[in-house]
């Protein structure tokens, strides 16, 4: 398998297909990120879309000082940023719907149970500042270790760490105020 420096070389000497492995190896990564900041299917698919044809489009511009997929979630999360800003985010149920049990045993109570503290985390994560929901995903979806969510945000890494843990209290500050005290705890 190719390297991202390889793949990059190709496609600024005019291999065109050669971005299709790019895209290969980072869509999922970027198409997470993006639908856990918007909360909708269709929204995180045409950002994704467009992160990638700014890649395309921008690439020459990479200069390899950090990791291609932090450049790429760079892109993404200016390009979410700005979708966020443009419109006032209606929240849907959408990302809410019935996800059936992989467990063969669960009683139905169960099932429903847990579907509504599913909606309780969403909607309490819903109500996050998006800087909060955005170094929550990029910690604990992504797994990013902080150093290079500090490189992401263009922060230092103590910004980054203090960030988390106020949107830690905050998520957890949101739960308990809901209906039933949920609290969920983030690693």
């Amino acid at each position: 398998m190719q390297t991202d420096s390889e793949i990059i070389h190709q496609v600024l000497q005019g291999d065109v297909e050669a971005f299709r492995d790019i895209i290969q190896k980072y869509q999922h990564m970027i198409y997470v990120f993006i639908y856990k900041m918007v909360n909708n299917k269709s929204d995180a698919e045409d950002l994704t879309q467009e992160v990638f044809v700014k890649a395309y489009e921008k690439l020459s511009t990479y200069r390899g000082d950090s990791q291609l997929s932090t450049w790429l979630h760079t892109l993404a999360r200016n390009r979410t940023i700005d979708f966020l800003r443009r419109r006032k985010f209606h929240e849907t149920d959408e990302h809410l719907a019935y996800v059936p049990s992989n467990a063969k045993d669960e009683l139905p109570q169960e099932s429903l149970l847990r579907k509504e503290q599913k909606k309780t985390i969403a909607e309490a994560f819903s109500q996050l500042s998006d800087s909060y929901r955005e170094i929550i995903i990029l910690r604990c979806t992504n797994e990013y270790p902080f150093d290079k969510i500090a490189v992401m945000l263009g922060v230092a890494e103590s910004t980054a760490r203090v960030r988390y843990l106020r949107a830690r209290q905050e998520f957890a500050k949101v739960l308990t105020k809901m209906e039933g005290g949920l609290v969920h705890e983030l690693p």
